[in-house]
């Protein structure tokens, strides 16, 4: 099966972790969205996603690693069923989600947790335990995440008045 075939387990019936984002929509496809009340958006539960790339990186931005933008799209469902997706740049039909990630980001990061520890379970469930390691393993690396400098010797998140040490120093010469 393709990629792009693919069909998210929030379609099938499978109890995602969700996260609330405002929205703004125009003939059913969203038209703006933020983690901030804004004019004519509506709070709606936005699935995460289901690949571990994917929530890899969310991970990432929600703890302060990377820095990058989010966005939501439509999930691809039928008619009625208008769910919105969290999803990196680049998705056909994104929509930038507006404002700081800071008031949401540790809710976030604990959501993107258990959406990994979930996969866990259905691979233990279905007979498969390295593969239920693998993705408790990658809980846990989240976790740790957003405690300790992804890198060894690395100063950890930026922290409001706290320069790296490698920025204000002159060259010798």
């Amino acid at each position: 099966m393709a990629r792009s075939e693919k069909r998210h387990p929030a379609l099938t019936g499978e109890r995602r972790p969700v996260i609330g984002v405002r929205v703004r929509r125009s003939s059913r496809s969203p038209r703006a969205a933020s983690w901030r009340p804004a004019p004519h958006a509506v709070l709606e539960d936005v699935v995460l996603p289901c690949t571990w790339p994917e929530l890899e990186r969310l991970a990432q931005i929600a703890t302060g690693w990377a820095r990058a933008r989010m966005y939501v799209r439509d999930l691809g469902g039928a008619e009625p069923d208008q769910r919105l997706v969290l999803c990196l740049r680049g998705a056909p039909g994104a929509v930038q989600v507006e404002g700081p990630l800071t008031p949401v980001a540790d809710t976030l990061t604990a959501r993107i947790r258990d959406a990994a520890l979930r996969v866990a379970a259905v691979h233990r469930a279905a007979g498969h335990p390295q593969q239920a390691q693998l993705w408790r393993t990658r809980a846990r690396r989240i976790l740790k995440g957003s405690s300790a400098p992804a890198v060894a010797g690395a100063c950890g998140p930026p922290r409001p008045g706290c320069a790296p040490a490698h920025l204000g120093r002159r060259r010798a010469g």
